[in-house]
């Protein structure tokens, strides 16, 4: 029996290729582009069960395939903002930063009619280091962020922050909403559970424990996924083993997983779930 409590579902919506820091945004136009099909796969696969997500969108995706981005709010879901070029937010200047969520904020608009009010940064790089991206944030509209995740990872991790939804306050003294991704808390530490490769990594029953041990105390868990982790017959590049050991780990197991996820539990978009208005 499904829990009352409604959990987030959220994409970050990126191409294959576009995740994969080794590759640079000037030289994406040399690979096959397979947005359009696992855009569409989404969106079915989130109609058949009923579920509205948070699609955190690329900036130069929404530039380039505007449609997409329409049909994504047509049909009822949120769109949030994944930044510009998809470079973490620490290899960035502030000025740069700054840049790339106007023009991101400014392309989503353009396709869908409403500017986001959601951001996850691109490889959850809002670290201790990066806290100055909060007052950027605010000053661009956005009410709230969902780029920390609380536990360890070689490209990643904020293992300090709460592992819960918390209020950010900026070195101005501004206000985010931060909304972390679902972590397991064992033995004193914190597992990732919350979806993107861990999802594959992990046996499914695990990810249902720690989604249900969340939801008995009272909290919504936050899942998320990329569009091309439904797609296993996408190209196969030659990539460091640390990426290409996590990447193509399991994508054929991705869209069963996903049916047996979204039939145990309730989802619904990050605005929804957390009571923030869109």
């Amino acid at each position: 029996m499904k829990s009352d409590i409604v959990n987030a579902f959220s994409i970050d919506f990126e191409d294959w290729y576009q995740g994969l820091e080794i590759i640079d945004m000037k030289n994406w136009h040399n690979y096959e582009s397979r947005i359009e099909r696992n855009c569409n796969g989404c969106l079915e696969i989130l109609a058949k069960y009923n579920v509205k997500a948070t699609f955190f969108v690329l900036g130069y995706l929404a530039e380039n395939y505007p449609k997409l981005i329409r049909d994504i709010a047509s049909a009822g879901h949120e769109v949030g903002s994944h930044g510009y070029s998809h470079t973490q937010i620490f290899r960035l200047t502030p000025e740069k930063f700054n840049q790339e969520l106007i023009r991101t904020n400014d392309s989503i608009a353009a396709a869908c009619g409403k500017k986001p009010i959601g951001f996850r940064a691109p490889i959850f790089s809002v670290l201790a280091a990066s806290h100055w991206s909060f007052d950027l944030l605010s000053e661009n509209g956005f009410i709230y962020d969902s780029s920390i995740n609380p536990t360890l990872n070689y490209r990643y991790g904020y293992i300090r922050a709460d592992r819960f939804k918390h209020e950010i306050i900026t070195n101005s003294g501004a206000r985010i909403i931060e909304i972390p991704v679902t972590s397991a808390r064992i033995f004193g530490l914190n597992f990732p559970v919350g979806g993107g490769a861990y999802f594959r990594f992990w046996p499914y029953f695990f990810t249902r424990w720690a989604f249900n041990k969340v939801n008995k105390n009272g909290k919504p868990g936050v899942f998320y996924m990329h569009p091309w982790e439904i797609d296993p017959e996408q190209p196969r590049i030659n990539l460091p083993f640390r990426l290409s050991a996590t990447h193509y780990h399991r994508l054929d197991s991705t869209k069963s997983l996903l049916e047996s996820l979204l039939s145990d539990f309730k989802f619904s978009t990050m605005a929804s779930v957390f009571g923030i208005e869109y």
